[in-house]
C-alpha cells in the first residue's frame, strides 16, 4: 500500500478540524458524544517500510487485516529497541506500545496476527524476549530478571484483567507505571517487588465485547485503559487451505527487518525537522478534552519514533507526522467507538450535576460526592469532571471556606 505524501498533506488539514471544533464546544447535560461511522474507521494509508511488507506478504497468505500484522510487528520491533532508539526531546520517551487487537470471535484471527508476528521475530531474532501470559507482578519481576526488556502477549487479554482483579495483587499498578517509566518500586512485610530497569511491551488480543465488558472502575481510575492502543478490524474469509510463505519471501522479509535493526544500530538519537515539528504542534494543541484524547500525544511521539526508522529516516520529517497524525486520528474514532464506560457522556452528566450542586450553594469535597453520587460514575469520572469545570473557570476551591464554590 503506497503513501502519498502530497495527497495526505492536502488532507491533513481535514484531520484536525474535528479536533479544532470539539476542542471549542463544552459538554451539556444530555449530551453525548456521536457515535463515529464505522466507514471511517478503515485503517489509514501508512503501512509502509519493513512493517509494511510484512503485513501484504502475511496479509495475503492469512485471513487477518492488514492492520494487525502491521501493528504487530511494531510492537515487538519497539521493545527491541527500547533503550536504543531515543528522541531528542526532554521528555523520556521510548518506543513501547501496549497494542490491544480488537475483533470478533474466531473470525477476526485475532490470535492468528500475534502468533505468526511473535514467531517470525522470535526467528529472526536471537533470544527475542517474549512471555506468554502473566499472573503477578511478582512474575513480571522473575521474566525481567532474564532480559530487561520483554514482550508480554496475551492470546486473551480477559485473562489479565482477571488477574488484575485479585485481591492483593500490584500488576494492574505495576503494568500501568511501567508504561511511561521503566522503574517500579512495591514494598510491604512479606514482599519485595523491585523493577529497576523494565522495557514492558503487551501485545494482546480481546473480543470486542470483551472489551466494552470486562472493565471496572479500579482500571479507568489508574488510567490504564487510556494506556492501550487499540487496533480494530474484521478479517474476511479468502483462503481455505492458505499456502505456505515462500523460504524466498521469508529471507527477504528477515533482511528487511534486520535493515530497520542495522539502521538503529546500538544507538540513534531522532530529531525533527521545523516543518515536522510545526505541524505536530497545531496538532498537539488542537487536541480536545476528551477521556479518548488521553495520551494520544504519549502515543504520537512513540510512533513518530517507530515510523521513522521503520522508513529508514535519520530523522522525523513531515511525511512522518502525517502519518502519526492520520494514525492517531483513527484512534480517537477507535475509542469512542468501543468506549468501555461512555465515558464522555458521564463525565457531562456529572459535570452537570456539580454545577447544579454547587449552585445552590458551596460545598466541601465529602458533601459534593455524596451530592452527585460519584460512587455511581467512579471516582476517575468524578475527579476529571472537576478539573474539567475549574479549567472553564466555571468553580474554584474556596481555601478559607474550605469547600467548592461557583466563581
Amino acid at each position: 500500500m503506497s503513501f502519498d505524501l502530497a495527497k495526505e498533506l492536502e488532507l491533513c488539514a481535514d484531520h484536525l478540524k474535528p479536533f479544532m471544533f470539539e476542542k471549542e464546544t463544552t459538554h451539556e447535560a444530555s449530551s453525548k458524544p456521536d457515535t463515529p461511522n464505522t466507514d471511517t474507521l478503515t485503517f489509514p494509508s501508512i503501512i509502509t517500510g519493513a512493517a509494511g511488507d510484512f503485513a501484504t506478504v502475511y496479509g495475503e497468505h492469512l485471513e487477518p487485516p492488514k492492520q494487525f500484522f502491521f501493528m504487530a510487528f511494531l510492537t515487538c520491533l519497539g521493545n527491541i529497541l527500547a533503550g536504543r532508539l531515543i528522541l531528542k526531546s526532554e521528555l523520556p520517551v521510548e518506543p513501547r506500545l501496549y497494542t490491544l487487537i480488537l475483533g470478533e470471535s474466531a473470525d477476526d484471527r485475532k490470535s492468528t496476527a500475534i502468533s505468526k508476528t511473535v514467531d517470525f521475530f522470535r526467528e529472526a531474532v536471537p533470544d527475542f524476549p517474549v512471555c506468554y501470559g502473566l499472573g503477578s507482578a511478582e512474575g513480571l519481576q522473575r521474566v525481567l530478571e532474564k532480559s530487561a526488556n520483554v514482550l508480554i502477549v496475551f492470546d486473551e487479554f480477559k485473562s489479565f484483567v482477571s488477574k488484575s482483579k485479585i485481591d492483593g495483587s500490584v500488576l494492574l499498578p505495576c503494568t500501568t507505571s511501567l508504561f511511561e517509566t521503566t522503574r517500579y518500586e512495591s514494598c510491604t512485610k512479606t514482599h519485595t517487588i523491585n523493577l529497576p530497569n523494565a522495557h514492558l511491551s503487551i501485545l494482546a488480543a480481546s473480543t470486542t465485547d470483551t472489551y466494552e465488558r470486562t472493565w471496572d472502575n479500579s482500571f479507568t481510575a489508574i488510567g490504564f485503559t487510556n494506556r492501550l492502543f487499540l487496533v480494530a478490524g474484521s478479517g474476511q474469509r479468502k483462503n481455505a487451505f492458505p499456502e505456505r510463505i515462500s523460504s524466498p519471501d521469508r529471507r527477504w522479509l528477515m533482511n528487511r527487518l534486520g535493515e530497520v535493526l542495522t539502521h538503529v544500530g546500538q544507538r540513534l538519537e531522532l530529531g525533527i525537522s521545523d516543518e515536522a515539528r510545526s505541524l505536530y504542534t497545531d496538532w498537539y494543541l488542537a487536541l480536545p478534552q476528551s477521556v479518548h484524547t488521553k495520551r494520544l500525544d504519549a502515543y504520537a511521539m512513540r510512533l513518530m519514533m517507530l515510523l521513522a526508522v521503520n522508513d529508514l529516516k535519520k530523522f522525523i520529517d513531515e511525511e512522518i507526522i502525517v502519518k502519526v497524525i492520520t494514525l492517531c486520528d483513527w484512534q480517537y474514532r477507535v475509542r469512542r467507538l468501543h468506549d468501555p464506560i461512555d465515558a464522555d457522556s458521564n463525565m457531562a452528566k456529572v459535570e452537570e450535576r456539580i454545577r447544579r450542586s454547587i449552585g445552590e450553594g458551596g460545598k466541601n469535597d465529602r458533601d459534593l460526592r455524596r451530592a452527585v453520587h460519584a460512587n455511581r460514575t467512579g471516582l476517575w469520572v468524578y475527579d476529571s469532571a472537576l478539573k474539567n469545570l475549574q479549567k472553564a473557570n466555571e468553580i474554584i476551591w474556596d481555601k478559607s471556606k474550605k469547600m467548592w464554590v461557583t466563581t
